[in-house]
């Protein structure tokens, strides 16, 4: 068992299963020995007489139930009897008045016979009864009142009834004008159905509580039994092992062991309770493929004994699959980043820094045709060639002569050559200078 201090992980019923609740039908045969005859009525627009009888249905229990025809049109087929319990919505006509006027019939089948004694009826009922309400008068005046819902008939109110005499056809028009009248205020709600598990079936995990199962009963209690394997456990939510009985209410859970393996399980609800008035009951054969074969008239349960109900719900569970490893991420290296390139600033017209100008070419002043002309220097006469003197003849140096030194008259001419160029050079400035402060002043 799943301990208080566990995380239980509880299975929902949109996380698996059917969603739709279980619920116990009961299931009846026609019972002509319990038949309960009523007086024929006339109602408008029909030809006859109509027969009316509150029908005797017996269960498969053995408990008696007392119906009222809704189905005015469609007789009772002798060779298919059987029928069982259906909500309001499995109708066998949609066409029908029923669907719009169910809350009309259900208040009628709460106040009238045989759910009120027929004195509780007389005293509900502001009219002075013949001899008192009869059950073949009560009888007439209800079944013509649940037809009047139920297939818009209408009962002749001033030829209501076949016979005379003590069967006062003023006393069926008083109850069938009190059940069709203002007083009729409609039961909207459609009966609960007396024994249900919801939902139908569940699935869920080992090793964790699968449910709730919630339990629906209008009885006192419900016995509660399961067949589920060894160690599987019926639990409440705090994971406390249930009795064998539950009442309204209460939510069932099924316990699975961590360790047990996939399966499945069984847990059954069962009561003795009287069903609710107004439950609708249809021919058996409705939900087989040839159900338009077998239309019988469809019935209105109008009282009941106690009868035996029970319902089943379903319960699978597996192993969770073991969870995979998640791969352990290696970190990606972070990229240095690359500087971008820098794009050098477009010039601009305002720029502080303008282009260096390059500089024009100066043109030499012409010279005036009175100017003297500049006399060349003359050459300069390059200075006579030194003979070196004679080694002494004590000298320690037993070389001979002394080495070369490389300055040879070659040399020493173009040294004097360059000076007498620089020579005339500088002169002619000299001479150009004045022309020019001459011309100025001039």
């Amino acid at each position: 068992m799943i301990g208080l201090g566990s995380t239980a992980a509880v299975v929902a019923a949109d996380e698996g299963g059917d969603l739709a609740p279980a619920e116990a039908q009961a299931k009846a045969q026609l019972f002509p020995e319990r038949h309960v005859s009523g007086l024929r009525v006339n109602l408008e627009d029909s030809s006859r007489p109509v027969g009316t009888t509150l029908f005797g249905l017996q269960a498969d229990d053995g408990a008696l139930l007392q119906t009222y025809c809704v189905e005015l049109h469609v007789p009772i087929d002798p060779e298919h009897t059987g029928y069982e319990e259906v909500p309001w919505d499995a109708y066998p006509n949609p066409d029908s008045p029923f669907h719009q006027n169910r809350d009309k019939v259900n208040w009628i089948l709460h106040h009238s016979y045989p759910a009120v004694d027929l004195a509780g009826i007389e005293q509900a009922v502001e009219h002075e009864f013949d001899g008192g309400l009869s059950v073949e008068e009560a009888v007439a005046a209800t079944q013509a009142s649940v037809w009047h819902f139920s297939d818009g008939a209408n009962l002749d109110e001033d030829d209501p009834t076949q016979r005379r005499g003590r069967h006062s056809g003023a006393d069926v028009v008083a109850l069938y004008q009190y059940l069709t009248g203002e007083e009729n205020v409609g039961i909207g709600e459609e009966p609960e159905p007396e024994l249900a598990l919801d939902p139908a079936a569940l699935a869920g995990e080992t090793g964790t509580l699968i449910g709730p199962f919630t339990v629906s009963t209008s009885a006192e209690a419900a016995q509660l039994s399961s067949q589920l394997p060894e160690g599987v456990e019926l639990v409440d939510g705090d994971s406390q092992q249930l009795g064998d009985e539950v009442t309204d209410g209460s939510e069932i859970y099924v316990d699975v062991p961590e360790d047990a393996e996939d399966g499945a399980g069984t847990l059954t609800l069962e009561t003795d309770v009287a069903l609710s008035l107004g439950r609708l009951f249809v021919g058996d054969k409705y939900n087989d493929s040839q159900k338009d074969e077998f239309r019988t008239q469809s019935l209105i349960l109008a009282g009941a004994e106690n009868t035996h109900l029970e319902v089943s719900g379903e319960v699978t569970w597996t192993t969770p699959d073991e969870p995979e490893p998640e791969p352990t991420e290696t970190p990606e290296p972070t990229p240095t980043p690359t500087p971008e390139p820098t794009t050098p600033p477009d010039d601009d017209e305002d720029d502080d820094e303008e282009e260096s100008p390059t500089p024009e070419p100066t043109t030499p002043p012409e010279d005036d045709e009175d100017d003297e002309e500049s006399p060349s220097p003359e050459p300069t006469t390059p200075p006579e060639e030194t003979t070196p003197p004679e080694d002494d003849e004590d000298d320690g140096d037993e070389g001979g002569d002394l080495p070369d030194t490389g300055a040879d008259s070659t040399l020493l001419l173009g040294v004097g050559a360059a000076a007498m160029l620089a020579g005339a050079a500088a002169l002619g400035l000299q001479r150009r200078g004045l022309k020019t402060a001459d011309r100025d002043n001039g």
